[in-house]
């Protein structure tokens, strides 16, 4: 089988998001992704120099994505992102794919951050046997896991009360900034997390148009952001399961706020105004390890988990 490798353009945008429904729909790891979804993607990534299309006869049978950080400190963790169509598995493509993305991402770190020690990363889901044996084959190893926690949105779920000397309200677009250095601050000591910048930060959330200000609530003390939570809908999952489900993209309180109920009450505020505005799930992702107990937080909401996934990383020479 011959196989014809060239870099990534938009044009690819709705090939790309046709492959990767189609290799869902066989893997169901509940991940679902639009064309707009990959259009932003597409819009982050340096696409000469950081994709691949991997062409069979004209179709296309696999693609790759590199994602920098904006910001690493320490070790840059550079995630590989890629599909092989379900049609094209077991011929090697995989095993093609991503040691030429981890070249990719090893000219794109020299040239941007030379000197720091880089590590390739994918995030794999633990039912996934073909992708974790990929990963495994040429030497990935099982940095983190992370579990995916889901709650059905109604009346039954419980309202934590706000604590003593905090205010709850609604996100405003005025303290933007504001929320994303509370943002760096609260999640600095956090595994493989780095400041965000203001186009990253934007990019995820502000500008972006899964943001969903109306369910996301920010959290006062003195008149000043202490803890927030940002909320994203993604049409596409309701499109393709019938059920919409809202996303919960970050909870976080600063350090010295923790431990008394405030994320408890940020949560619950989501919840509720999610349901009120018609979404019947939530969701959202927690590392395992999280060393702020946020796990319980989670549990005593009412969420419970659907799925593992497992961060797999490989140090990389430069």
């Amino acid at each position: 089988m011959e196989l014809v490798w060239r870099p990534l353009t938009t044009a690819d945008i709705p090939v790309v998001a046709a492959l990767y429904n189609a290799a869902e729909a066989v893997d169901d790891t509940g991940e679902l992704l639009s064309e707009e979804d990959f259009a932003e993607s597409f819009g982050t990534t340096d696409l000469p120099g950081g994709s691949l299309a991997v062409l069979v006869g004209g179709r296309l049978a696999g693609y790759g994505l590199v994602a920098l950080r904006d910001n690493p400190v320490g070790t840059h963790r550079v995630r590989l992102d890629g599909m092989v169509h379900p049609g094209f598995r077991r011929e090697g493509i995989g095993l093609r794919l991503l040691p030429r993305l981890m070249e990719l991402a090893r000219g794109l770190h020299s040239a941007r951050h030379p000197g720091m020690p880089l590590t390739v990363c994918t995030m794999v889901e633990s039912r996934s046997a073909g992708h974790v044996a990929l990963v495994e084959k040429l030497g990935f190893g099982a940095d983190r896991h992370f579990y995916e926690l889901e709650v059905a949105l109604g009346e039954s779920l419980a309202q934590a009360p706000v604590p003593s000397g905090y205010e709850i309200v609604p996100f405003s677009a005025a303290r933007d900034e504001e929320v994303r250095l509370v943002s760096n601050t609260a999640f600095a000591q956090h595994w493989g997390s780095v400041e965000r910048s203001p186009q990253e930060w934007a990019a995820s959330f502000t500008t972006s148009k899964r943001f969903v200000p109306e369910t996301s609530f920010l959290a006062l003390s003195q008149g000043a952001v202490v803890g927030f939570v940002l909320a994203r809908h993604y049409p596409v999952v309701e499109e393709m399961t019938g059920v919409r489900e809202l996303w919960i993209g970050d909870v976080g309180t600063l350090e010295e706020h923790r431990g008394r109920g405030v994320a408890s009450a940020l949560l619950s505020r989501t919840l509720a105004q999610g349901g009120e505005k018609g979404y019947q799930r939530a969701g959202l992702s927690v590392d395992t390890a999280n060393p702020t107990s946020a796990l319980g937080v989670y549990e005593r909401a009412g969420f419970e988990v659907a799925r593992t996934w497992t961060d797999y990383g490989l140090p990389v020479a430069p």
